[in-house]
């Protein structure tokens, strides 16, 4: 008489499959859309918390922007309250447009399958000057800015990527990446992390990083450069670099790669503690043996390691 207990057990089971989703497991969904009217160089400052943001250039007459909010898996009244912390808030004027999220505090959401989405999607004309910033929220930006100067991106955690054009980029982020790739190079980039790497595809005429522990990876640079970092691996590629310019590098043990196109005749200092130094321009040895006097008479390189690698060597 064993199969008794098991068929009341799929009989329940069954049952239990059958019956209506809890009012914990609501749903809660906003989707919305808002514009507003440009004017030539009218700034654009977005304060968007949590939420991801796109950004994209088109050829209209206004600003566009959609909100899309979803959560899952909490109560009726906790899911409200969580749509109505991520909804931004519009203040217009005639030179700025600024849409800011303040989430606030939510407490203890519950246990279960529970997901969330936030996402705020922009179309703007190319003659807007964006301020973008997120603490968690995820940065995505396609377009040119011709009156970007600079173009402002600001994350604590969230990832930030650009593929178009800038006059200027200021990045700072505690722990989100920096991908940046422009048509045509910046006149200057600056970026500051903690621990957050550093990637620029398509040049700058002079550029500033700063970062702990992050990569810094600069390629198509043409100008004066400023890096420092504690542990994070350099990489500096060159496609013109005249006399005059001056590159300094601070790094504590990462290694520094530094690539300057053929015929150029650095000048400088190359200096590491423990580290090695090779290079593929004429220098002197210093008596120390601690660091290679470069003897060219074109830029000025100022570079010191405590443990990394340095290397400066030639494009092909």
């Amino acid at each position: 008489m064993v199969w008794r207990p098991v068929l009341s057990t799929l009989i329940l089971a069954a049952a239990a499959s059958l019956a209506p989703v809890p009012a914990h497991g609501a749903q809660k969904d906003l989707a919305k859309a808002d514009h507003f009217p440009t004017a030539d160089g009218k700034s654009l400052v977005v304060d968007a918390a949590g939420l991801d943001v796109s950004l994209r250039t088109a050829d209209v007459n206004r600003i566009e922007v959609e909100t899309e909010l979803h959560i899952r898996g909490v109560g009726e009244e906790k899911g409200q309250r969580w749509i109505d912390g991520h909804t931004p808030v519009f203040t217009d004027e005639e030179t700025k447009l600024r849409i800011v999220v303040e989430p606030g505090k939510f407490g203890f959401l519950g246990f279960g399958h529970l997901s969330a989405r936030a996402r705020l999607a922009l179309l703007v004309p190319g003659d807007i000057a964006p301020d973008l910033t997120t603490t968690s929220g995820r940065i995505q930006v396609r377009g040119d800015f011709p009156n970007a100067s600079p173009f402002r991106l600001r994350t604590s955690t969230g990832d930030m990527e650009f593929v178009g054009a800038a006059v200027s980029i200021d990045v700072r982020t505690a722990s989100g990446d920096a991908q940046i790739e422009v048509i045509r190079p910046l006149d200057r980039l600056f970026a500051r992390t903690s621990s957050g790497d550093v990637r620029l595809v398509g040049g700058a005429r002079e550029a500033r990083v700063d970062t702990a522990s992050g990569k810094i990876w600069l390629d198509g640079l043409s100008g004066a450069v400023e890096v420092s970092t504690s542990t994070g691996k350099i990489t500096l590629r060159w496609d013109r670099l005249e006399a005059g310019r001056t590159v300094r590098i601070r790094s504590s043990s990462g290694r520094v790669q530094l690539v300057l196109p053929a015929g150029t005749r650095p000048g400088g200092t190359l200096t590491t503690t423990t580290g090695n130094v090779r290079s593929d321009f004429p220098g002197e040895v210093t008596e120390d043996g601690g660091a290679l006097r470069l003897t060219g008479d074109g830029p000025i390189f100022d570079v010191e390691t405590a443990s990394g690698e340095i290397l400066l060597t030639a494009r092909d």
